[in-house]
């Protein structure tokens, strides 16, 4: 089947009328004919009923309009937005963030590129750090912000925008919340809430390296889940310290003293891979920050 094809088909179903459907779509009656007769035999049954002065659609005819129409409008929108891309009134940026990452920076660069940026269109997936990796290698995302892995792929290219330390973040109430700091140990007995991405990770190895393993009877989806169960007094979580955690906060992070558990946080493309302009101007906004604010916050 081919869109030309199924053009005329649309003409001949508003038209009802060979010669009609002809001039409009610029092609001779025979060469409408032909393919209209082409469409039916790939469909396998009359699209429509000739009785001499009069054209009437088929069953099958009926069937088939609001599946082609649909199809031809798709072949339409798909080809404008090809046409969009090529002449940039479309910038489309497909983004991968990882779910431990939480940043205002991030946010001025997205405004900066959606203030700046003639189309803009950008999709964003959120996920662990491995996830993102791995779509990316894949082709399905133009750039990545990541937990900088240990076996870091060959072909992926990285600029540090900050360091990320994990806090234990528990209720302002909680008896470990009395100063700024707590042993990681000293919640050995204390319930986690696991929230995916990089933070089961984090927290399996940052407690098997003070000799203990973590009861973690929760999970939540992401960050914001995870603080409303801490408010509602299910557990603690290992986890970068929230923005809206302050002195005013019911919540409480805590730097931790017996262990260590600090990422570089990396903006990451597929080397090699030619940048869209969407993705060109992430890059030298983001570049142009000081993303080290984001780690003091």
């Amino acid at each position: 089947m081919e869109m030309h094809q199924v053009r005329y088909f649309l003409s001949m179903a508003r038209t009802l009328n060979f010669t009609r459907a002809a001039d409009e779509c610029n092609v001779t009656q025979p060469s409408l004919t032909r393919a209209i007769q082409k469409l039916e035999e790939e469909l396998g049954g009359a699209l429509f009923r000739r009785e001499r002065a009069r054209t009437h659609l088929t069953d099958l005819g009926r069937l088939m309009l609001p599946h082609l129409d649909r199809t031809f409008e798709a072949a339409e929108a798909a080809k404008h937005l090809a046409r969009g891309v090529g002449k940039a009134q479309v910038t489309p940026l497909a983004l991968g963030v990882a779910s431990s990452i939480d940043s205002d920076v991030l946010e001025s660069v997205l405004a900066e590129l959606g203030a700046g940026l003639p189309g803009f269109a950008l999709s964003v997936m959120s996920a662990s750090s491995a996830e993102i990796i791995e779509a990316a290698l894949n082709g399905s995302l133009d750039l990545i912000i990541v937990e900088m892995p240990d076996d870091r792929p060959d072909r992926l290219e990285a600029w540090t925008l900050f360091e990320q330390a994990y806090h234990l973040v528990l209720r302002a109430e909680h008896k470990l919340a009395s100063g700024d700091t707590a042993r990681l140990a000293d919640a050995r007995d204390e319930a986690f809430i696991d929230w995916g991405g990089d933070a089961i990770e984090r927290l399996s190895a940052a407690a098997a390296s003070v000799g203990f393993e973590p009861v973690i009877p929760h999970r939540a989806a992401e960050p914001a889940q995870v603080r409303r169960l801490i408010l509602a007094g299910l557990g603690c979580a290992l986890m970068p310290r929230p923005r809206d955690c302050d002195g005013a906060s019911r919540l409480r992070a805590l730097r931790l003293e017996d262990v260590d558990v600090v990422r570089s946080v990396v903006l990451s493309a597929i080397s090699g891979r030619q940048r869209s302009i969407a993705a060109d101007a992430f890059v030298r906004a983001s570049r142009a920050r000081d993303w080290s604010l984001a780690s003091a916050a």
